[in-house]
Formats: C-alpha cells, structure tokens, sequence
C-alpha cells in the first residue's frame, strides 16, 4: 500500500497528519482510566482513501463544497468500533483544525479481510488506491477475491431493484404528509428518501455502505463516484445551508424534539433538489449496471 503524500499541498499534508494524530489521541485518552477489557483496544492501520487519496479532490467555493478527508480507521476490536465516544470526539477536535470536514468510516481488520475476500469493490479500490498513514500491525491487507461479471451485475442489480423502489415510494408518502401539513413527519420521510437514494448509489457501484445516516458523509461518498453529486443541495445562501441542515437533524430531531421545526418553503425547496437526486441516482446506477453487462 502507498504511504506517501507528495501529489498533496503542502496544506493538505498538513492537514492529514493532524487527522492521524487525532485520531490515536483520542484514543489514547478515551483509554486513559479505563479499566478491563477496553484497555485493550488498539488502531492497527489509519488510511487514506477517496478523492485526497486518487488526487481528484473537489474544491468548489461558489456552491460551498469541498472534498472530505476519507479516512479508515481498522482497528483490533469489534467493540472498538462501536465506541462513538472516541470517534465523535475525535471528529468534533480534528475538524476544528483542518481545512475539510473529515469522512471517517471504522472497521475491524477482520471485516476488512473478510469483504475483501468477497470481492468486495469498495475495500478492493482502499486497498488499491489507499495511502497508509499510520500501521501499529505489519500484516498486510488480504488480496482481493474475483467475483465474475455476472456475479457483480446480479449484485448490484438487486441493490438497485431494492433501494431506488423504497426510495421512490418514500417520496410519493413524503408528499402526501406534506400536503396535508404533517410537515415534521414530511421532513423525517424526505430524510430517509434521501438516504435511500445516496444508499442506492454506493451500494450499486461499491456494494458498500456505511453504518450511518449522516446524508453528508454519504452525499460525500457519492460524490467521489460522479462529481454531480456534489452540487446537489447547495450551500451558496443561507436558506439554503439551514434547509439542508434540518434535514440532516430530521432522523431523530422531527421525531422526537419539540423544538424541531422546518418550513413548507423548506421542504418545498429540499424536495426540488431531491427530484434531481433522484434522477442522477437513476442516471448513475443505470449506466453502471450497462456497464458491467459488458
């Protein structure tokens, strides 16, 4: 695997060296006291993947966009990963001290090991295309199991028959609640359109997707497939940045805070940009599946 950075600003280096550091600071405190089994737990490999990896880094002022630090995180415990304490620690303190929000994903080696060895594409392009930032385990990752075209194809097409029909049916409830003023619950729905249809895209063109219902971190994941992406819901005013922030809350916030609140103007826009969400969504996986038909 790479380890270096040099096709990198000087800045960005920069930047990605702070994010290592973090990263095994937080641990290192996060442990600090603990007792048990928790003392135990150990970051094996920190690395760098994505468009900052690739040199394909998206830097887009006028609509507010800029290309996350992708980051893997493998580390020794399953229990580690589901430490959110570490992780939104080490977020919220690295993003106050790089120039782009940081798109982190957690795993074990062994769920790394094991999709790889199902020819799992989305670890088979880290593997490739990934630069090493921080090894505490000489191991290598596994090579990559081959699945046949017809395999992938079947995949994928699945995927999309599953994902891209739940998505459509979301919006046509979505619609339905907003029309009749149940605008909190219209939003919740419009969040989980959205989340259907990023979902839909990585899993048809990486049959990977994340434990999160983040729509940045997975809008940023799309955005490494097709650019295009990242020019939905813009952030150039700031109707525009807080509709889309009340959509991101809107997973718990419109279901459970009496303090949610979102506006018909808002929803009517978010449902503008997600109309074009849903046909790039089509566009995307549908030239994706002609593809691997050849």
């Amino acid at each position: 695997m790479k380890t270096s950075l040099d096709h990198l600003p000087e800045r960005k280096q920069e930047d990605i060296r702070t994010i290592a550091t973090g990263l095994r600071d937080a641990l290192d405190e996060f442990l600090a006291g603990k007792t048990g089994r928790r003392l135990q737990y150990r970051i094996l490999k920190i690395i760098l993947f994505g468009s900052h990896a690739k040199g394909t880094w998206v830097e887009d002022p006028d609509n507010g966009y800029v290309s996350d630090y992708d980051i893997l995180v493998i580390v020794n415990q399953p229990a580690l990963v589901e430490e959110y304490e570490v992780w939104q620690t080490a977020e919220d303190r690295i993003e106050r001290k790089v120039s782009a929000e940081l798109g982190l994903i957690v795993h074990t080696l062994g769920e790394v090991n094991e999709n790889l060895a199902q020819g799992q594409f989305f670890f088979r392009d880290i593997r490739e295309e990934g630069i090493e930032l921080f090894s505490a385990d000489n191991r290598e990752l596994a090579l990559p199991g081959k699945l046949t075209p017809e395999e992938r194809k079947a995949i994928a097409q699945k995927h999309y028959d599953q994902w891209f029909v739940s998505a459509s049916d979301f919006f046509v409830t979505f619609e339905f609640d907003k029309n009749r003023g149940k605008l909190n619950q219209a939003a919740f729905l419009l969040h989980q359109v959205v989340e259907r249809y990023f979902s839909c895209v990585l899993l048809v063109c990486t049959n990977y997707l994340p434990k999160t219902h983040n729509l940045k971190q997975l809008r940023s994941l799309c955005a490494q497939l097709d650019v295009r992406f990242a020019k939905l819901f813009p952030r150039d005013s700031k109707f525009h940045r807080r509709s889309f922030q009340r959509l991101k809350r809107a997973y718990v916030d419109a279901r459970y805070s009496e303090h949610y609140e979102i506006t018909l103007e808002e929803l009517d826009w978010l449902s503008s940009e997600v109309a074009k969400l849903q046909e790039l969504t089509k566009e995307v996986c549908t030239t994706a599946l002609n593809e691997m038909a050849d």
